[in-house]
């Protein structure tokens, strides 16, 4: 399987999110911020339910159980977070799961092979962008884009490797660091001073 990208910074996120929100509405967006934020596999945030959501206002945090690695992690409910979720239970209030499907009789949520297709179609978006601000290369996105483009996004920001390995729940550094790694997107730059280097062209 190929590896998916993050976004390479703030603005190039916010492409993914506006896409997202242009293609598939409003769900679609909440279910890539609040996976990005925090942190978690898609499968662990569509798993979750409106109980547990209620729950978590008394509360001020929400506990899950990864799928999988079984290991618990503990989420901090921020200003951003609580707007978010505010604006679902009022949008959604008879749902039995935070983002709950459409489709079929049954309660379920949204499935992960949906969401999937949902960041596959928001690359055309990102290469548009990247290519009217001089920005060479594709890209591969899929579910987990949003949680490494959360950890990445960190990083830039200035949040210490050990902290977001702790955020990961990742046992050892180096995994987080192969993680948050892009460096297919990051030879692009080599490529392009190809340009210069073997045939004396400078990028417009």
């Amino acid at each position: 399987m190929p590896r998916v990208h993050s976004a390479r910074n703030r603005d190039e996120f916010e492409v993914i999110l506006n896409s997202l929100e242009k293609n598939r509405g409003k769900k679609a967006r909440w279910i890539a911020e609040l996976t990005s934020l925090w942190a978690l596999r898609i499968s662990d945030l569509l798993a979750l339910t409106t109980a547990q959501i209620d729950e978590s206002f008394r509360k001020g945090e929400i506990k899950v159980i990864e799928g999988k690695t079984k290991k618990r992690k503990t989420i901090t409910l921020t200003p951003y977070a609580i707007n978010i979720l505010e604006e679902i239970r009022k949008t959604y209030p008879y749902e039995k799961y935070l983002f709950e499907s459409r489709y079929g009789g049954a309660r379920k949520p949204i499935s992960r092979k949906t969401v999937w297709g949902w960041m596959c179609e928001v690359e055309i978006d990102v290469i548009k962008w990247r290519r009217s601000i001089g920005y060479m290369g594709g890209v591969n996105l899929g579910t987990h884009s949003l949680r490494k483009s959360g950890s990445r996004l960190r990083l830039q920001a200035g949040i210490s490797l050990e902290e977001i390995q702790q955020l990961l729940n990742h046992s050892k550094p180096e995994t987080t660091i192969n993680y948050i790694d892009n460096n297919e997107q990051d030879l692009v730059n080599t490529y392009v001073v190809g340009d210069y280097a073997l045939f004396g062209k400078k990028p417009d």
